[in-house]
């Protein structure tokens, strides 16, 4: 993967390096890692889904249905219903025990989400950049407080090139880690905390809440306006090829995809490595997110990555029959 290393700040006798251009890891003056006090809830099985809502119309975020895998959902062999449930996609995420992962998807054309493992918290590394601008944009919607042609230049490399320091500047300028809380609040991210102490690459997050942070980019919502999505997706849909892996595989030219990672080596061994993304054509119509840590390398966890995301493209491919 592409990217320099850059010491791009030190607070409280704690310096923090940039590993390539995806995220940060902590250490004291000495070099030695900085254990972080956050527990993961890795379960060893998924919860089981909730209650179904009343079915909405695709596109439409105010009622949804939720499930989760190994529910006991029955499948259509077209559309499966919880596409964690379907066999081909079961039986590939047995085949990958050693890659903790977790994570979730938004039909849009059936107005159903997927999860995997939903209680699992995992470190953002840099999808964190996609809360900060998608906070930045909402800020912007206030009157009299346009996107500046200064706060767009800077968010263009944090997203397309994955850039720390334009991320740090936007984050400091927004007001940091109150600001995103509060926006994540509006949006009902209750599994994400930005981190307070200012290190935004170690906040925390679910995949279930960068499904929802996706859909209000993707969908028409009450947070962010159609000028807002259209700038953000101009982003995501136009990052660096070499940053363009994790959910956009397997899926075939002409089709949008945009898409928004995040990496970094954790201290206790192994790598983050996080992938979201919008896929929109050629029948469907959905967002997604993969977590994964504890690979013992970081292209184990891309594998990881894209071998489910593929089969998920495919698995949601319409009905032959569909009119």
């Amino acid at each position: 993967m592409s990217g320099s290393r850059r010491r791009c700040l030190s607070r409280t006798g704690l310096v923090v390096l940039a590993v390539g251009v995806g995220g940060y890891v902590l250490a004291d003056g000495s070099g030695t890692p900085v254990t972080l006090a956050t527990k993961r809830a890795h379960g060893s099985s998924p919860a089981t889904s909730s209650t179904p809502t009343t079915s909405a119309p695709a596109r439409r975020l105010a009622s949804r249905t939720v499930l989760a895998a190994a529910s006991g959902e029955s499948s259509s062999p077209a559309r499966p219903a919880d596409v964690f449930h379907a066999p081909a996609i079961a039986a590939y995420l047995d085949t990958r025990q050693s890659v903790d992962l977790t994570a979730a998807v938004y039909d849009a054309d059936t107005g159903t989400t997927s999860l995997y493992r939903p209680g699992v918290v995992e470190e953002e590394a840099s999808i964190m950049k996609l809360d900060i601008l998608s906070t930045l944009l909402a800020q912007s919607q206030s009157p009299g407080q346009a996107l500046t042609a200064d706060q767009m230049a800077l968010c263009q490399p944090m997203i397309e090139e994955s850039d720390n320091d334009d991320a740090q500047d936007l984050w400091d300028a927004l007001g940091g880690a109150r600001a995103v809380a509060a926006y994540d609040e509006r949006v009902g991210l209750g599994g994400t905390s930005p981190d307070a102490a200012g290190y935004w690459g170690l906040s925390t997050t679910t995949a279930a809440d960068q499904v929802l942070l996706l859909e209000r980019i993707a969908y028409p919502n009450a947070l962010l306006n159609a000028a807002s999505q259209a700038y953000a997706m101009s982003l995501l849909t136009n990052v660096d090829p070499n940053q363009a892996w994790g959910v956009s595989a397997g899926v075939p030219a002409g089709v949008t995809v945009a898409v928004k990672n995040g990496w970094l080596p954790l201290d206790q061994g192994g790598w983050q490595v996080n992938s979201l993304g919008i896929v929109q054509g050629d029948g469907r119509d959905y967002t997604i997110a993969v977590l994964t840590d504890e690979g013992t390398t970081e292209q184990q966890g891309i594998d990881a990555i894209e071998g489910l995301s593929a089969l998920v493209w495919q698995e949601l491919a319409p009905s032959a029959t569909a009119s």
